[in-house]
């Protein structure tokens, strides 16, 4: 890929990330969209992706026009850009996701508290008007709701406009959606 590894999976990076969620939070906790509190689950969100950066090989984890990036000094290079909205809004969702398409780096993570096929259409739909993607390029949806957590993927598979961008669901673990 153009521009690097990440040095995990998308699927891993999404296992390891709600297991950790759900471990800080608690399996039964509601999640912002079932009103849970929004300030413990962004600081949950936040704990869980700072030290999954530091596991796998980022030595700063920062907020940087985003909510947060993983960034290597050696040698110089984003991994991971993240934006996280427990909002229901699905507007406001889509101006963070639009965001994302802008960083270019190997997976770009977007977290969300709504139902998740929704945020799903609203993705697909901007993914669409972009016109200047990356091959490899992939993007995570994954939503905390009241039925548990969801995740979304979408690899890009070539550079420039798409015609369709469709996204497929990935499975969680029974372990990982136990927070283990």
């Amino acid at each position: 890929m153009l521009f690097g590894e990440l040095g995990i999976t998308s699927g891993e990076l999404a296992e390891q990330f709600v297991s950790g969620v759900l471990k800080l939070m608690g399996a039964d906790t509601k999640p912002p969209c079932s009103g849970g509190s929004r300030p413990a689950w962004n600081a949950a969100v936040k704990t869980v992706l700072e030290e999954l950066g530091k596991r796998h090989g980022y030595d700063q984890t920062y907020a940087w026009l985003v909510d947060l990036v993983w960034w290597s000094t050696k040698p110089e290079r984003m991994g991971l850009v993240v934006e996280s909205e427990m909002d229901k809004s699905a507007g406001a969702i889509e101006d963070d996701f639009e965001k994302l398409s802008v960083f270019k780096c190997p997976v770009k993570l977007m977290v969300c508290s709504s139902d998740p096929v929704n945020i799903k259409g609203v993705a697909e739909r901007c993914l669409v008007k972009l016109a200047q993607h990356v091959k490899d390029e992939e993007y995570l949806l994954i939503g905390f709701t009241a039925s548990g957590p969801r995740c979304f993927s979408f690899r890009v598979p070539t550079n420039g406009a798409l015609e369709e961008v469709a996204f497929s669901e990935l499975q969680f673990s029974m372990s990982a959606l136990a927070g283990n």
